[in-house]
């Protein structure tokens, strides 16, 4: 449902989204018994969570740890707060939907309903992997891909950059949750001209309060 204009902030990962390897649909790379994990702290608006993580697989390979090692993080944009007059001017609003949002006004007469921009990645030298996007929240209740109050976020998972021979393969994502907090996942698999394939995978939490948390990045 097309609807305000998306005011979130793309940050350095737009370009590379444009050109980026996106493959929807795909199956769930399979899980492995054992996996190394990076976790990530929850952080608030402007914030950056950053870690380590360590392809065990890579490097019983006999590859080089410069190739089996990345770094994670997660960061958070500045929000921004949908104001009356722009809910009053949006034609892609029902006046019911319009009468839905004007409702959520605070004592200080703000709307309670703001956006966010978020990203996640797991970058090294053989490739980076990121997924990012908007979304909603209101003090009670979190969305994005979902639409609530006439309002959609997003979620995308892509490739920036792989250097052959690696290849990145199973590229999947999907939203998942409750109301007050929604579960972003991305997952892919990584190998070596069939020397070696690693899953990986990576999850962001969005919450209420436009906080973001997580389990981080994975690798079995």
């Amino acid at each position: 449902m097309k609807t305000l204009k998306d005011r979130a902030l793309l940050g350095a990962f737009a370009t590379a989204a444009s050109a980026a390897l996106v493959v929807i649909g795909a199956a769930m790379p399979a899980q492995a018994a054992t996996t190394n994990s990076s976790n990530l702290a929850t952080i608030t608006a402007g914030q950056t969570s950053t870690g380590t993580l360590v392809d065990h697989t890579c490097l019983s390979a006999g590859k080089a740890a410069s190739a089996c090692t990345y770094t994670t993080g997660v960061s958070l944009g500045t929000p921004d707060s949908v104001t009356r007059a722009q809910v009053l001017a949006d034609s892609g609003l029902s006046a019911s939907q319009k009468s839905e949002i004007l409702a959520t006004t605070s004592p200080n007469g703000t709307l309670a309903v703001s956006s966010n921009h978020w990203s996640q990645f797991v970058t090294g030298a053989v490739y980076t992997q990121t997924q990012n996007g908007t979304f909603y929240y209101n003090g009670s209740r979190v969305w994005v891909t979902q639409t609530y109050s006439g309002y959609t976020g997003s979620h995308a998972c892509f490739t920036n950059y792989v250097v052959p021979p690696w290849n990145i393969s199973n590229i999947a994502k999907s939203d998942s949750g409750s109301t007050t907090a929604r579960n972003l996942y991305c997952g892919w698999n990584v190998d070596q001209a069939g020397i070696f394939t690693s899953s990986f995978s990576m999850t962001a939490t969005v919450h209420t309060n436009g906080t973001i948390s997580g389990a981080g990045a994975t690798v079995g």
